[in-house]
């Protein structure tokens, strides 16, 4: 049980036997202003009108009987405003947490916290036969920053791919190439010659013709279509290698992007599933209507969804009817997220719901984390027009961008080459998680790849200014006992070293909310408050060899957490930058 674990059961006890009030929900919390103490409790104003007493005294009545305690770790507890108990951790304690975060925060920082819960992590979704887009990045990226926090905190986790293989946007896509290759006088043997990005920019290209050119080929379309369903030897050699571009293209952006999945689920294989699960449950969940099947969800407070079209096509609907009891069959799960975007919201909950009245045991395991849009400034995006930002085009823009940053490095090479991936993954990355998950984002190039403001590159610079103070120093902090220093402590030295000490439980938090916006924040804020530590209190040359080593704690435990904080952002860090 951790700090904050223990202070809660003792306040619920203390309750409990003080005012005979059982079922107490205590809460302990950071406060917004550090002069509150370390942590903070609202119990006395939350069970103020229960007990009948004014807050105020409530309060001193637990914290004398807390005070009884004598926690090792505080330093003092007390009263404050209307009626909140106040915590303040002992300066010895916060010493002895950072010196461990300086030897191995990895170890040190991990938790129980989700200890027990099998989480599958749905996302990215790129749709085969289309280039990889901003939209989809962001889902990436939030994906795989969720997966590592909850790992961190304990969960089983199982990264899964839901991608879009069949389907009219794969016909229009197919049959527009073709047209493009014939005009352009290619047979596909030797489009199959490009490098990947080519091959998904055609398909690409492939898919604007296909829309541009559909109501006059309907019919052709249409038929190629069925033709895929049906898979038609006629079709499906060109279906399997256009296929394959696609992956082959994504593969490389998840392994730039550093993420591997588990498991990768398609709409063609549990497309028929999905027909037959529909079909075995028509009069107890699906009605038909107008040669369709249908879910009314109106009862649910819901809106009614077609599963099965009146052609007998299964909808992307029913296709996650298919796709549930093969994840589930793949993972058990107690709780599976989805990552996709918030024009998905009222989808998922007529899907959910459907899932959950074909299999109660499903009930509340399904969820949808609906995330808000990503757009760059002054341009909206639509793949069916081919005005999209591609990521492997942003990521280049990005890195000219952080080519020019990096031109008074002495840095060259492979060195060279290998930081400048870094920075610009990590610029990309952090400028979209920064973000709550459910606002939309409007992608700012001149921020993303700021020195000096909220972004990866400047995380990445404190981090390697840290290094480079650490390694200058040549000297091993690890035995220093700085508790001999702790009654010497200036205010930037003590916010700083209470800073740290919530890393543990912000990641808790960014957990149990989804959002790893709140790793972003918290790391932001230790950086800023380790370079007004460091332009203000000298490091190398302090006064006294006590005062240098206590401050080379500060700067590697400043170190070690930047770098664990990031990497559970999904980036890396560099040494010299």
């Amino acid at each position: 049980m951790d700090m904050i674990q223990t202070l809660e059961q003792d306040i619920s006890d203390i309750v409990t036997t003080l005012f005979n009030i059982s079922d107490v929900h205590v809460l302990i919390e950071h406060p917004s202003d550090e002069h509150n103490g370390d942590y903070s409790s609202n119990i006395s104003l939350a069970i103020s009108k229960q007990v009948g007493k004014n807050p105020r005294e409530i309060g001193d009545l637990i914290i004398t009987e807390l005070r009884k305690k004598e926690y090792s770790y505080l330093n003092k507890i007390e009263l404050a405003g209307p009626g909140f108990i106040n915590f303040y951790l002992d300066p010895s304690f916060l010493f002895n947490d950072i010196r461990e975060k300086a030897q191995n925060i990895q170890q040190n920082s991990e938790s129980d916290h989700l200890a027990g819960e099998k989480i599958m992590v749905e996302y990215a979704h790129p749709n085969t036969h289309k280039e990889m887009h901003i939209g989809h990045m962001r889902t990436l990226i939030v994906g795989e920053a969720l997966a590592r926090i909850f790992t961190h905190t304990g969960a089983e986790v199982f990264r899964a791919n839901y991608q879009g293989d069949v389907g009219p946007h794969v016909a229009k896509a197919i049959w527009g190439t073709q047209k493009i290759l014939s005009e352009r006088g290619i047979d596909w043997d030797e489009a199959d010659k490009l490098t990947s990005p080519e091959k998904a920019h055609l398909l690409g290209e492939g898919y604007v013709r296909g829309n541009k050119d559909y109501e006059a080929f309907e019919s052709e379309i249409k038929d190629l279509n069925q033709k895929l369903y049906a898979k038609d030897a006629e079709v499906m050699p060109i279906y399997k290698k256009t296929r394959q571009w696609s992956l082959d293209y994504y593969d490389e952006l998840y392994a730039r992007f550093g993420t591997q999945f588990d498991r990768f689920f398609f709409e063609s294989d549990v497309a028929d599933a999905g027909v037959k699960i529909v079909n075995e449950h028509i009069g107890d969940v699906f009605s038909p209507s107008e040669g369709a099947i249908v879910f009314d969800a109106h009862q649910y407070g819901l809106h009614t969804r077609v599963f099965i079209t009146k052609e007998g096509y299964p909808t992307y609907e029913a296709k996650d009817i298919g796709l549930a009891p093969e994840q589930y069959a793949a993972f058990p799960f107690s709780k599976n997220i989805h990552v996709v975007g918030d024009e998905q919201a009222g989808y998922f909950k007529v899907v959910i719901k459907a899932i959950e009245l074909i299999n109660p045991e499903m009930e509340g395991k399904e969820e949808h984390l609906s995330m808000g849009m990503v757009n760059l400034k002054g341009l909206k995006m639509s793949s069916r027009t081919g005005v999209i930002i591609t990521v492997d085009g942003l990521l280049e823009e990005v890195k000219e961008e952080v080519k020019k940053i990096a031109e008074n490095t002495d840095l060259s090479g492979k060195v060279l080459e290998e930081m400048l991936e870094v920075v610009t993954i990590g610029a990309v990355k952090y400028s979209v998680l920064k973000n709550d998950p459910e606002r939309y984002v409007l992608f700012d190039l001149e921020e993303t790849v700021s020195l000096e403001g909220n972004s990866g590159p400047y995380l990445q610079y404190v981090y390697a200014r840290c290094q480079s103070i650490l390694d200058k120093s040549e000297v091993d902090v690890s035995a220093f006992d700085g508790n001999i220093f702790i009654d010497s402590l200036s205010e930037l030295e003590t916010s700083l070293m209470r800073h740290l000490h919530n890393y543990r439980t912000t990641v808790q938090e960014a957990a149990d909310k989804y959002k790893p916006n709140l790793m972003c924040n918290y790391l932001f804020e230790l950086a800023q408050k380790y370079n007004s530590f460091y332009n203000q209190k000298p490091i190398l040359q302090a006064d006294t060899q006590e005062e240098m080593l206590f401050r080379l704690c500060l700067t590697k435990a400043t170190a070690e957490t930047i770098k664990s904080g990031l990497g559970l952002l999904g980036i890396s860090v560099v040494n010299r930058m």
